[in-house]
């Protein structure tokens, strides 16, 4: 099963993720058969880091659940939220085959889905599958829906991709047909940094 996680931080106490990153890291290193991708959503002067997100495979959600609670910059609440859905994994690969270029950016895309609109969410999805399919090779790092529970009723979608600007990300969204016809309630656009040690690929 396939799981997406926000770890939102605590602007409150940012000092606290220094203090556990390297447990952390040693910790992610153990569980690395788990992870389709991993990274931070940081503010756009690349300073200041928002949350980490995460998108990984286990057995269950109660396996998910577990393997949240055990990670050191949780139990050190660098985090004040976390959520933990279900994930359609949409394409066939993992985030450290994604072709890296330098000065590249990636975005984090975070819809949340407005309640009751799973029958236009069906009908419109054949137009959004073949907007998305020229993004595949070189621009989405991952990308699927989310949903409530494992094959439950779709509540949004998780997506990273690589585009040039905010100004870029605000245009593909703009022409995607859930977002044109306003399947969702709130959409979060983040700049996203690949997770890891630094040199180590993810």
């Amino acid at each position: 099963m396939h799981f997406h996680v926000r770890l939102i931080d605590n602007p409150d106490t940012p000092d606290l993720r220094e203090t556990s990153r390297e447990a952390h890291w040693a910790y992610f290193d153990d569980h690395r058969d788990h992870f389709i991708a991993r990274g931070a959503t940081i503010i756009d002067d690349g300073k200041h880091v928002l949350s980490s997100v995460l998108w990984v495979e286990f057995d269950s959600f109660q396996h998910v659940e577990t393997f949240i609670q055990n990670e050191p910059h949780n139990q050190n609440k660098v985090y004040k939220r976390v959520e933990v859905d279900f994930w359609n994994c949409a394409l066939n690969r993992k985030q450290s085959h994604f072709p890296r270029r330098d000065g590249q950016l990636v975005w984090y895309i975070r819809g949340y889905g407005k309640p009751g609109v799973n029958e236009i969410r069906d009908q419109l999805a054949p137009a959004h599958t073949s907007y998305f399919r020229p993004y595949d090779a070189e621009h989405f790092v991952v990308r699927g829906g989310v949903r409530s529970q494992d094959d439950g009723p779709w509540i949004g979608s998780a997506n990273l991709i690589a585009l040039p600007s905010r100004e870029d990300v605000d245009a593909f969204l703009r022409a995607e047909p859930f977002y044109s016809s306003g399947l969702y309630s709130n959409v979060i656009v983040e700049r996203y940094k690949f997770g890891g040690r630094p040199g180590q690929i993810v």
